[in-house]
């Protein structure tokens, strides 16, 4: 594995925390107008480096970092050589070095969700505040591309922090307007933003042009004044404070509304809550609760009543209550680009979700929907963090959940990518047997919670199909229906035939 490197600057001190050695590699898809580096956009030439070479450079210099320094990848744009990146952050995270990537947000994304959770610090070029702007700047129409890429980082798992950088060109962008832009388009990524800087342009790089005979854009702009553009950065940075503590009074406002939600349909009754704990104290999530605790837990926690067909939580809702199925089912789910609506999960008495969103501090991604009138104890973060969060039984009830919903996923897959509708409808009647799945005398009953629609969508098939798949299993004597509600399993050896 062979990456194109530029240059280096073996003692940086502005491109990331720190004291770090900088690795600027080739290639770049912009043509911004302003590049003080023409000689990086060509993807190949430069120094031919392995990810190990760039290992033993940095261990040269590991003496001066301290706590904070490390190594940042540069450029040109990094990510265009995105296996390379990825290997090489691998080889620095495992050997321990604090780690940086300077990009403008154009590369393969591929490896994005490989070389993302491996980023201690992201440096984020923007460029320009509109597609028009961004078009005439950079000469490419990526000005949506960027804008997904900021939305999706958190989707390929970075949890570092990022500083933003801007490069201010006098009479284009040195104005409030394009500042009040520049915090509009950081806004999803908010939370991670560490600092704002502005960059001066300079026209240090206007020779190189003229040696490699190629034309300058801004030939005649005159450097920013570098007083104006501080100016600038600090009024950047206290509108991204004023936004910051508005994002805080919107999240505060909703979480309260959300709680009054919650606690308009507790139980009202004091015993019942009492009895709930009591029995819930059997499921290893709250077997770690002292008992001089309970007291404090059962006077936060929410035990409420959904009826079915109400939302438990919807996609994007913030992370601020774990849910407990005390009675009742549920289903996870989103909706699909064509509107279809794809079951992932269906959750029942003792089930929980939204542990690992309070761990790892993320959204819920999926919508939780009452299947059945249900019975749900919401725990609020407050708890969590003070009772649940070093509790070792509790994490591995959280990693135990997780493996299951892997296999479930696993599971999922495997009958969506199956062609033949009897192996889909046969493995959904499977996995509802493990579920809700009771034994009697005329076979394994299962009381459904779902329609026929519903099948189908946790399933992978239409209705109108899965209907019919049902018709066929019952003349064929595998299973019986009663009524619409109700099927019984009559011959589970026949329907395991049709996928192991």
């Amino acid at each position: 594995m062979k990456g194109f490197l530029h240059s280096i600057e073996s003692m940086g001190l502005v491109d990331g925390p720190g004291i770090r050695t900088i690795f600027f590699l080739q290639g770049c898809p912009l043509r911004c107008a302003f590049c003080h580096n023409p000689d990086t956009l060509k993807r190949v030439g430069g120094q031919e480096v392995t990810p190990q070479r760039i290992l033993e450079i940095a261990s040269r210099y590991r003496s001066y970092y301290g706590e904070e320094g490390g190594v940042t990848l540069s450029g040109g744009e990094p990510l265009l050589q995105g296996e390379f990146v990825y290997k090489t952050l691998e080889l620095l995270k495992q050997e321990g070095y604090n780690t940086c990537v300077d990009t403008s947000g154009f590369g393969n994304p591929m490896y994005y969700s490989k070389i993302f959770p491996l980023v201690d610090t992201l440096i984020l070029d923007v460029k320009a505040f509109d597609r028009e702007s961004f078009k005439n700047l950079t000469t490419i129409d990526g000005f949506d591309s960027y804008l997904k890429f900021i939305n999706d980082l958190e989707c390929y798992g970075f949890r570092g922090q990022i500083w933003i950088r801007h490069v201010m060109v006098p009479g284009y962008t040195d104005n409030e307007q394009s500042m009040n832009s520049l915090i509009d388009i950081i806004k999803p990524i908010s939370h991670r933003v560490e600092r704002i800087e502005i960059l001066p342009y300079h026209t240090s790089g206007v020779k190189k042009y003229h040696e490699l005979g190629i034309p300058y854009r801004l030939e005649g702009v005159k450097p920013m004044d570098k007083h104006k553009a501080k100016e600038f950065e600090v009024m950047a940075n206290k509108l991204f404070a004023t936004t910051l503590q508005e994002e805080r009074k919107a999240k505060e406002r909703k979480r309260q509304e959300q709680y009054k939600k919650l606690k308009d349909r507790e139980m009202a009754s004091d015993k019942e809550k009492t009895e709930m704990i009591s029995n819930l104290r059997k499921l290893p999530l709250l077997s770690d609760v002292a008992e001089e605790d309970l007291a404090d837990v059962l006077k936060e926690v929410i035990l409420t009543n959904i009826k079915a067909g109400d939302y438990i939580f919807k996609t994007g809702d913030p992370p601020e209550y774990m849910y407990l199925i005390y009675k009742g089912q549920m289903k996870i789910y989103y909706n699909t680009i064509d509107g279809e609506e794809q079951i992932f999960y269906i959750y029942t008495d003792g089930d929980f979700v939204g542990g690992l969103n309070l761990l790892e501090k993320t959204p819920y991604e999926y919508i939780g929907q009452a299947l059945t009138d249900c019975q749900v104890v919401a725990i609020p973060k407050s708890i969590f963090d003070k009772y649940f969060y070093d509790s070792p039984i509790f994490l591995r009830s959280v990693l135990s959940k997780s493996f299951e919903r892997i296999r479930q996923a696993e599971e999922l897959i495997q009958r969506l990518s199956t062609s033949n509708a009897s192996m889909k409808t046969a493995g959904l009647l499977l996995k509802l047997v493990k579920r809700i799945g009771v034994e009697t005398d005329d076979g394994i009953r299962l009381e459904l919670s779902m329609n026929r629609e519903e099948l189908g969508n946790y399933s992978g098939l239409r209705r109108e199909t899965i209907t019919r798949k049902l018709g066929e299993f019952k003349e064929l004597g595998y299973i019986e229906l009663v009524g619409n509600k109700v099927i019984i399993i009559k011959d589970i050896e026949a329907l395991e035939g049709y996928v192991l």
